[in-house]
């Protein structure tokens, strides 16, 4: 991206510190952020961080010359929060499978109710059905309720409107990289199938939202989804 005006250093000195936080998180990558220590939400870090500090990396950004882009860090804002969401629920998952283990002498432990159905649009080959920790390729479309889309790797408007190239997602299935949403109903799909998923948002991302990816709290998600392949 084209270098940004630089603020000049009487401007600096007019400005409070979390109003320089701001401007910086403004033009600043989110690997340079997080080397020095001032990613995460503005105010959070303008209560802990000096005013010194914030300006010595806004020096050292325009030193560096490494600026990142308005779409540049939106991804990946969004790629940060979809990473803590897999982290958050790998952790869950730890969790539940230690209850488990402790409530094994009493007998088995009922999961529940699956929160997803799958509609399938397409069959697949009836075949070849992923195993937990299989490499996928996946290509996708998310959406709300109101048929809002949220996120795709395939709905060529979208990708282009976002500024995203249509590829697929590659992860590793049932190891808690994705929602647990998809880690299930993946599992149920074999290659070539195209599937509508309807996930509850327990099994998708809760409470808290991906306000990043304009997905609310509590939101319930519809995934258009095909198994390209198993790649393992």
């Amino acid at each position: 991206m084209a270098t940004p005006e630089k603020l000049s250093a009487e401007a600096i000195d007019a400005m409070g510190k979390k109003e320089l936080l701001e401007a910086l998180h403004a033009i600043a990558p989110l690997a340079f952020l997080q080397d020095k220590k001032l990613a995460g939400n503005v105010a959070n870090v303008a209560k802990k961080a000096k005013k010194e500090d914030v300006q010595k990396a806004y020096e050292d950004l325009f030193q560096a010359g490494t600026f990142a882009s308005k779409d540049q860090i939106e991804a990946e804002a969004l790629a940060d929060s979809m990473k803590k969401a897999a982290i958050a629920d790998e952790k869950k998952a730890a969790a539940e499978a230690a209850a488990a283990a402790a409530a094994a002498a009493s007998g088995p432990v009922d999961d529940g109710p699956k929160r997803f159905t799958k509609i399938v649009n397409k069959n697949g080959n009836k075949l070849n059905f992923p195993m937990k920790g299989d490499r996928v390729k996946v290509f996708y479309t998310g959406k709300l309720e109101d048929d809002t889309i949220f996120d795709s790797n395939c709905d060529v408007e979208w990708c282009k409107t976002n500024k995203r190239k249509p590829q697929p997602l590659v992860f590793k299935v049932g190891s808690g990289q994705v929602i647990r949403g998809w880690d299930e109903a993946i599992l149920e799909m074999s290659v070539g199938e195209h599937a509508t998923i309807n996930i509850e948002s327990e099994w998708a991302y809760g409470k808290k939202g991906q306000p990043a990816a304009g997905i609310p709290k509590d939101a319930n998600l519809i995934f258009e989804v095909e198994l390209s392949a198993i790649l393992n």
